[in-house]
């Protein structure tokens, strides 16, 4: 570690030492309304990154209670200039959270994160997803290693199961439901809560001959993890990230699927197209919420988007004779 790094890591300590009573606060309030580690985790970075602005701004640590809407906004502009809407508007949502879980606990009496407006985002904005050609490809076309095998399975967990990246981080040998008949998986999702997940009979195979065949020996207290590094240690959210990536990289190389670059496809649009194909195929919006783990309807509902392709069929098969019959 060079010397600018270890003064950037003592400043990061320092601050964290000096806001410790109020970051106290926040984590029990974040805990307390049932928040997963991993959203708290994620809720802590961005106050950090906040943490850290304030004090290259003001050029001293400030108490909390000093800061204006002036500042977090500031705080926006400088880490969301090329940043989507929505990320501007996660950050912003945390400060908001932060702040009210200090008021709560009677440590300030101002909000100043909630006088600063959301970005308004565009609506009605499609998902970006696969087209079942696209999908197709994408899994005959990965390139091989000796990782083929649980790669293809992790692809194909958020793309035919509409599995979160976390969520296929988590994914336990003691998840999997070993039915012959009816197989399927427990996921871990968004707060902790859990959901079945019936899984097609050919995928549910893939995953057993990774298991029997393909998985690492695992170092211990990974003994239960399903998928493993190389290290044999359970698989970093990142490097499912990395192999989806490079899995699309090689996709977009095919002939005739360059124009797949302009989608910008991430392991998250997978999921994307496991809801479009589920809608498309009839499912009813209850069981495709049910099966996505989706708290809102509304989230499930993004997914009932129709292409030209299907507004042309349905006009098409529109009988209309009777009134041209004159």
């Amino acid at each position: 570690m060079n010397s600018k790094d270890k003064h950037h890591l003592d400043m990061e300590k320092d601050l964290l030492s000096y806001y410790e009573e109020e970051l106290d606060i926040f984590r029990v309030y974040l805990e307390d309304l049932g928040y997963s580690s991993l959203t708290i985790r994620n809720y802590f970075y961005d106050i950090k990154l906040f943490l850290i602005f304030l004090y290259d701004h003001k050029s001293q640590k400030v108490g909390l209670d000093t800061v204006t809407k002036q500042d977090i906004a500031g705080f926006l502009r400088k880490h969301h200039r090329k940043a989507s809407k929505a990320s501007r508007n996660r950050r912003l949502m945390t400060l908001r959270t932060l702040y009210k879980s200090l008021m709560k606990s009677e440590v300030l009496v101002y909000n100043p994160a909630q006088d600063v407006d959301m970005a308004k985002q565009e609506k009605g904005r499609l998902p970006t997803y696969l087209s079942d050609e696209e999908l197709l490809l994408l899994f005959t076309s990965m390139p091989p290693s000796d990782y083929y095998i649980r790669n293809k399975c992790i692809l194909m967990l958020m793309g035919l199961a509409g599995l979160r990246v976390v969520e296929v981080h988590n994914l336990n040998i003691s998840d999997i439901i070993r039915d012959q008949e009816d197989p399927g998986i427990e996921v871990s999702g968004k707060g902790n809560k859990a959901r079945y997940i019936p899984l097609p009979i050919p995928l549910y195979q893939l995953l057993l001959d990774y298991e029997r065949v393909f998985r690492a020996k695992p170092k211990p207290n990974h003994s239960n993890a399903f998928f493993l590094s190389k290290r044999g240690v359970r698989i970093s959210r990142r490097r499912i990230q990395e192999i989806t990536e490079n899995a699309f990289e090689f996709l977009e190389q095919q002939p005739g699927f360059q124009y797949l670059e302009q989608k910008k496809l991430t392991a998250h649009k997978l999921r994307h197209t496991f809801g479009t194909s589920m809608v498309r195929d009839g499912t009813d919006l209850v069981t495709i919420q049910q099966l996505m783990g989706h708290t809102n309807l509304n989230t499930t509902q993004i997914y009932t988007h129709v292409s030209n392709e299907q507004k042309q069929k349905a006009m098409r098969n529109k009988d209309v004779s009777r009134f041209f019959s004159n």
